[in-house]
């Protein structure tokens, strides 16, 4: 039962390149998002995976909907995935405990596994019958859990689980005879008798070989050097030993619990399971949405539509600048149509045109995973894959150097570009000369006008946004438009307006802010 695609999807995806994750932070947004490691890979594989059917993306906008307007609901459903998890490292343990061949161990946890999935199935029903929802998801997750507890089996399950665990509870502890070796090894079992309560040893030795076993058992979890987690279980040698005595005296119990698992054996918990994904991101990203209302700022569930090739934002905002604790957080509007899908972004150094430019990237990208996005408005087409080409580590352009590296990540982004991609260019061929620079980027312009690609480029090279009038002259739906980073009364706004270049105006907010006008250069000469 996936919960992230709608029934009888193709389940298709567009899956975003590691540059794409990397430029626009994504691992940032993931780290803040998630508890601990396994969400992170969890929500990584999500956002980083865009759906080819806008069903898909729709039916998850409804099942984070419900959530976002229901801090209750997440709460108590954050406790069922726990039992969720429990649920599912039950199957993965399940493959290693048949492996050892201890009959009487399998079984006692595939009635564990039992017991934990009646219990979650009750509590997944229980939770989404007591809140209001109305995302056919959630429903269909209802109506499905509901079938099954209302089937004859499962009650007889209950009843057949609670005896069986009520019986096996009169068995508490054992008195164990043991023959040693001379090195403290254990060479025979003589004798066990089982009591029903638990029993307080009276030996220091029994206490050291107890705090041995607890160190042997951990040293062998970690690692001899603090390496990772091995999943081997360790058998503990009396354990072993014991293990006939125990098997002979619970065979009654041994006998019943097989009757009972095979009984209950089409109970597969793995319909459940494959919700435990579905369920973590949309916990995850409900609570994140309620963190970033309870501070203030805006977010919303896009209106999407099929294809129109509109995609309009109202209020957009960089969420890393509320990552890093911004108080004044400066919010444009943004639009692409048809018409006017490819922009040129100019501006001053520091002036937001790269935080902007990544808050459009960002925004497009939660859109059309099915998430909220950081504006209080979002309608339109969403984008089926978003490509970037940001400034690269120099170490990593010694093949190529750094032009050749530009015209093969370049050559790349335009064989995967069409009309419904949209691509942020960052400083794009700024490492050669201005001539250079203005003809590669203008034939690089042309064919993305063509194919109708959404893009911004951001860039230094101001002759190319004065160029505008000669490119709307090729072939393309689309006009280029000009669009810079607005300067007022020599101060940044980190607002967007639609104008030509202000070349002088940038190199006066630089030279201001460096002391390096006439007047600042004699000033502190003087002084």
């Amino acid at each position: 039962m996936d919960i992230l695609f709608v029934e009888n999807s193709t389940k298709s995806v567009v899956e975003l390149n590691l540059e794409t994750v990397k430029d626009l932070a994504l691992e940032e947004i993931v780290d803040f998002v998630a508890r601990g490691e396994s969400e992170k890979k969890i929500i990584r594989g999500i956002f980083t995976k865009i759906p080819s059917d806008l069903e898909d993306i729709r039916y998850r906008q409804e099942i984070l909907k419900d959530f976002m307007e229901n801090e209750v609901l997440v709460e108590e459903l954050t406790e069922v995935l726990q039992q969720i998890k429990a649920l599912k490292e039950y199957a993965d343990m399940k493959t290693a405990m048949m492996n050892q061949e201890q009959s009487l161990y399998v079984l006692l946890e595939k009635l564990r596994e039992l017991s934990v999935y009646v219990n979650v199935v009750e509590n997944m029903v229980n939770c989404l019958k007591k809140h209001r929802i109305e995302a056919k998801g959630l429903k269909n997750v209802l109506k499905q859990m509901e079938d099954i507890v209302n089937d004859e089996s499962f009650s007889q399950a209950k009843q057949d689980i609670q005896i069986m665990l009520e019986e096996l509870s009169n068995v508490r502890g054992a008195m164990v005879a043991v023959n040693f070796t001379p090195d403290l090894n254990i060479e025979q079992v003589t004798a066990i008798e089982f009591v029903p309560h638990r029993l307080r040893s009276k030996y220091k030795l029994a206490e050291f070989a107890a705090s041995m076993h607890n160190v042997i058992n951990t040293s062998a979890a970690t690692g001899s050097h603090g390496g990772a987690m091995v999943t081997t279980r360790v058998i503990d040698p009396l354990l072993a030993t014991m293990t006939p005595h125990i098997e002979k005296h619970l065979k009654k119990h041994f006998t019943k619990i097989r009757q009972i698992m095979t009984k209950y054996v089409k109970m597969d918990g793995v319909s459940i399971t494959e919700m435990y994904e579905g369920f973590t991101f949309y916990l995850a990203m409900a609570r994140f949405g309620q963190r970033l209302r309870n501070y203030g700022c805006d977010i919303c569930i896009p209106e999407l539509t099929q294809g129109t090739g509109n995609f309009e934002i109202k209020d957009l905002y960089n969420v890393r600048l509320f990552f890093a604790g911004e108080k004044n957080i400066v919010k444009n509007d943004f639009t692409f149509t048809p018409k006017e899908n490819l922009y040129i972004l100019t501006g001053p150094n520091r002036g937001g045109k790269t935080v902007i430019e990544q808050a459009l990237g960002i925004i497009s990208v939660m859109a059309s995973i099915g998430s909220f996005v950081t504006a209080s408005c979002c309608t339109g087409s969403p984008f089926t894959n978003v490509l970037t080409h940001f400034p690269i580590d120099e170490n990593l352009t010694i093949n190529y150097g750094r032009l050749g590296e530009e015209a093969v990540r370049i050559r790349d982004l335009v064989a995967k570009a069409d009309n419904r991609t949209l691509i942020l260019f960052n400083e794009t061929y700024s490492t050669t000369s201005a001539t250079d620079g203005l003809y590669l980027s203008m034939d690089l312009l042309r064919v993305l006008k063509e194919l109708g690609t959404a893009v911004i480029f951001n860039t230094h090279i101001h002759e190319l946004a004065m160029s505008i009038n000669e490119m709307n002259g090729w072939d393309g739906e689309s006009d280029i438009v000009s669009i810079v980073m607005e300067i007022k009364d020599d101060m940044n706004t980190f607002r967007l307006k639609r104008c030509e270049p202000e070349l002088k105006s940038y190199a006066k907010n630089i030279a201001l802010k460096y002391e390096i006008t006439y007047e600042q250069m004699i000033h502190n000469r003087k002084n």
